[in-house]
């Protein structure tokens, strides 16, 4: 079910088994994937909810004081995921075929959490005046507005996703599929403390998605991402 998630979804649900063992849950639940997204505050989905003027860092602490701790000893450190969070990641999946993206982020992900609607996460959103279709056009509206057309060389600040929510730079592409690699691009630029967007960061970027052509065309010729990865951390210090 996870197969298209993007690396960032597939992190936040990483983090949310963590926040279920912390609170000693036996399950993964909406309210660990939220407390998942936000933790780090990055990503498409907390510069959306940025954009809409929430607070994230009180958000989360509201969220994790509904939140009481088991009190059971738990030796396992892979929680299985509740009914809810299963009906969460469909929705998930299904608002991003709705939105024509053939991957599944943090955006789809808190849209499957305020669609699933029971859990503590999207009662906390809804109290903040945050709904389904107000999210989604915010969502919309990230991809589809245009940036300055200056074309000069793309800057890179301490946060790929900070630097992209001042400049704009996510609403500038109208094709889901491009922007998403421009923000993977910027991430590996970030990374490597490059200022500017290069081709070797797109190409890192492709290759951080295993499915797509040029991934599968390099793999063909045994390129591989660690490869490129190291050859550019290698190049970059000479």
């Amino acid at each position: 079910m996870h197969e298209r998630f993007s690396e960032r979804a597939r992190r936040v649900m990483a983090l949310a088994n963590l926040e279920a063992v912390r609170l000693r849950h036996d399950f993964v639940s909406p309210a660990h994937m939220f407390l998942g997204m936000v933790a780090k505050a990055e990503g498409v989905a907390n510069t959306v909810l940025r954009n809409l003027d929430i607070d994230l860092h009180a958000l989360r602490d509201e969220v994790a004081r509904l939140l009481e701790p088991g009190d059971k000893t738990l030796h396992q450190t892979k929680m299985r995921q509740g009914d809810d969070t299963r009906k969460v990641i469909s929705l998930a999946i299904d608002e991003a075929r709705k939105l024509g993206h053939k991957y599944v982020g943090t955006e789809h992900l808190l849209l499957g959490i305020l669609l699933e609607g029971n859990n503590v996460a999207a009662k906390a959103l809804s109290a903040r005046g945050v709904n389904v279709e107000r999210l989604r056009d915010e969502i919309l509206s990230l991809l589809r507005t245009s940036t300055d057309e200056s074309h000069q060389g793309i800057g890179v600040g301490h946060s790929a996703h900070e630097w992209l929510h001042q400049q704009e730079l996510a609403k500038a592409f109208r094709s889901p599929n491009f922007w998403h690699r421009l923000i993977l691009a910027c991430e590996s630029a970030n990374r490597l403390g490059h200022g500017e967007i290069e081709d070797q960061h797109l190409l890192l970027a492709l290759l951080r998605e295993p499915d797509s052509y040029v991934a599968r065309l390099l793999a063909e010729k045994g390129v591989t991402l660690d490869w490129v990865r190291d050859r550019v951390t290698r190049d970059a210090a000479l």
